[in-house]
């Protein structure tokens, strides 16, 4: 296994570089505001620091954090010091609040989940780990593999083989380590267990999965494991998978065929037999193995029992509680207990921590008893590992989540968590009102609002429906009468603006857009929108002047120095756009389009070394994308592919 163990002034060095720009002035700045106290308790703790008495550096710093709880270095420094002296759960009382100061930070994150996951807070260091590795920029190589090592074991631990896989392979290419080839084996096993907790007699094989995995040209190697391990789970499902991938399809579909006969509940086999049948032409076997998957979706365990017991490690790995516990849970979340299945749930989901429904369910109990912070993140997190269950269960999660994330001032993501359920006739008027909050950036709940307030919300819901099902006639005439009706509300001119703008008639758009900054003059939105779109016009000028004014009003945007970049970039003056997109990315790192900005200035500033690199990083984070994308509509592309009648 990767060592975690970074020397501490290595580990600060290095990863001061992910920290924002708007971390360190604000921290630089409350230090020089600070009064003496404060500042002999910080010159005291980092010269402590770096003298290596660290009980004194965390002495000194735990006493200025209390005083400024604000300064995210210090919270930063006090975290790092107790990850490197193992005290893992000071330092995760220290991270924490490092992250909720500065977001972005994707050290920080790093850190918070190597710790939680030293505590075995297996469900918390997933979710941090995941948010550093799409935060992203930890320019130090090694600090990111252990990132990458550990969040591919907890993808593991938590059955989401194909993402590890795809992580692994990114993170440490061809070649491996024999520790990550260890995990790469585990994944194409399909077996949900740290590698602690494997059975020491399973290690040849492991490591012979692994070899395999890693191989460019794994077809050779699985043929000898399927041979000497012909009883072995998903042996034959990988040596399928890479004959498919090398073209003998029939071949491949022997061997998956062979595969259902070993992990009968899965739907997986029959997913790649649809696809496999189809290609061969044999249509009605692929309806038939479509049909099979959707029966057995439903039911598919993440953690498989089976697996576990196989491979674990007498006493090393309890398999998950019973299910009498989660169906007791169910009832008294559906009498109104409340109380009573939230203690439930916990313990369930201790260790079942990837079980998407329950934490949707335990936030929707939350919700109920207005536990709101703590129902969002639980919602959030059941709606990230999947809800199953009616499309009317999905719909409730979804609709609670939506309203948690308009209270909490995220519009734009409340919309598009509701927008597919909008052209669906049983789900589209129940959540009309929850779409019109967010279209007037109302962060209020439905029991708080007036019966006017509750109206017009409902109306501007309706046309959000219309321009999500792209009923645009409908929507604008419904727009103009309510601007007409309420000429004082905002909101209503933006929204026009953005549908008048997806329609290409940038001219009204931009009318609409001026018309919302007479009404919200502080908020950066319409200038942004106006900067866009005068891009799309090539009026390098407005473009330029708009985008300016958006990031005075928000300096913290990634968006408004994206525009200005972008702007720059019509301007013909590329170190200016280079400079606003570097911020931009700072602000908000991974993201496709900033990238592909980068590679455009880069290369009119003639810096060709720069621009292949934001080039490549663009291709990566797309194939990603994609990736994920395919993998995650793979079943109900196929039964869409195969629902009309099967000819012979």
């Amino acid at each position: 296994m990767y060592s975690v163990r970074i020397p501490c002034l290595a580990m600060l060095a290095a990863l001061a570089l992910a920290w924002s720009a708007a971390v360190s002035a604000q921290s630089a700045s409350q230090t020089k505001q600070a009064n003496n106290p404060f500042q002999s308790l910080v010159q005291a703790a980092n010269a402590a620091r770096n003298s290596g008495n660290t009980a004194q550096a965390v002495r000194d710093y735990t006493q200025a954090v209390a005083l400024r709880p604000g300064w995210a270095e210090g919270w930063w420094n006090l975290g790092a010091i107790q990850y490197e002296t193992n005290h893992y759960p000071e330092a995760v009382t220290a991270l924490r609040k490092l992250v909720a100061l500065a977001p972005s930070s994707a050290a920080g994150w790093s850190i918070l989940g190597l710790s939680e996951f030293e505590t075995k807070d297996y469900a918390d260091a997933l979710v941090s780990l995941k948010k550093a590795h799409d935060l992203g920029g930890i320019s130090d190589p090694d600090i990111a593999h252990v990132s990458t090592y550990h969040l591919a074991m907890l993808l593991i631990h938590s059955g989401d083989f194909t993402h590890a896989t795809a992580l692994l392979h990114s993170g440490f290419g061809t070649s491996p380590p024999s520790q990550v080839k260890v995990l790469l084996g585990l994944a194409l096993l399909r077996v949900p267990l740290l590698p602690t907790e494997v059975d020491p007699s399973q290690d040849a094989l492991i490591q012979s999965s692994g070899d395999a995995a890693a191989s460019p040209d794994p077809g050779s190697a699985l043929a000898a494991l399927v041979r000497q391990y012909p009883k072995t789970p998903w042996l034959h499902y990988a040596y399928g998978v890479a004959l498919a991938s090398a073209g003998h399809l029939p071949e491949a579909l022997a061997q998956i065929k062979l595969e259902t006969t070993l992990s009968p509940a899965s739907p997986l086999p029959w997913i790649e037999i649809s696809h496999l049948a189809l290609q061969l032409g044999h249509k009605q076997q692929a309806h038939a193995a479509a049909q099979k998957v959707a029966h057995l979706t439903p039911a598919s365990p993440v953690r498989s029992l089976r697996m576990i017991a196989l491979y674990a490690v007498h006493g090393a790995s309890e398999a998950p509680a019973g299910t009498a516990g989660w169906q007791a849970a169910m009832q008294d979340y559906s009498r109104g207990r409340y109380p009573q299945a939230i203690a439930a749930l916990k313990v369930w989901l201790e260790q079942n921590p990837s079980d998407g429904t329950s934490w949707a369910v335990l936030g929707l109990a939350e919700y109920a008893l207005k536990d709101y912070d703590n129902a969002r993140i639980h919602l959030q997190r059941g709606i990230n590992l999947g809800v199953k269950g009616s499309a009317q269960s999905v719909a409730l999660a979804r609709d609670r989540l939506a309203l948690l994330l308009i209270r909490n001032h995220q519009f734009d993501a409340a919309s598009s968590l509701l927008k597919p359920m909008a052209n669906q006739p049983t789900l589209a008027d129940p959540i009309q009102l929850v779409l019109g909050l967010a279209l007037l950036r109302m962060p209020l709940l439905p029991s708080e609002l007036t019966p006017a307030q509750r109206s017009l919300a409902q109306s501007a819901g309706a046309v959000l429906q219309m321009l999500f099902t792209s009923r645009y006639e409908q929507a604008f005439a419904q727009l103009k009468k309510l601007i007409a009706a309420h000429p004082a509300t905002p909101w209503l001119h933006y929204a026009y603006g953005n549908a008048l703008d997806s329609l290409s008639q940038y001219d009204k758009a931009r009318a609409q857009m001026r018309a919302e900054i007479k009404l919200s003059p502080h908020s950066p939105l319409p200038w942004i929108a106006i900067a866009a779109i005068c891009v799309r016009q090539h009026l390098p000028a407005e473009a330029v002047a708009a985008a300016q004014t958006a990031v005075r009003l928000a300096p913290g945007s990634a968006e408004a120095h994206y525009q200005l970049g972008r702007a720059w970039i019509e301007s013909n003056k590329a170190q200016q756009a280079i400079t606003e997109l570097q911020k931009a990315n700072t602000l908000r790192p991974n993201n496709l389009e900033i990238h592909f900005a980068l590679a455009r200035a880069y290369a009119s500033a003639g810096l060709s070394k720069q621009a292949a690199a934001e080039r490549a990083a663009f291709m990566q984070l797309k194939s990603m994308a994609a990736a994920s994308s395919q993998q995650s509509g793979a079943a109900q592309s196929i039964l869409q592919s195969n629902s009309q009648t099967p000819q012979n």
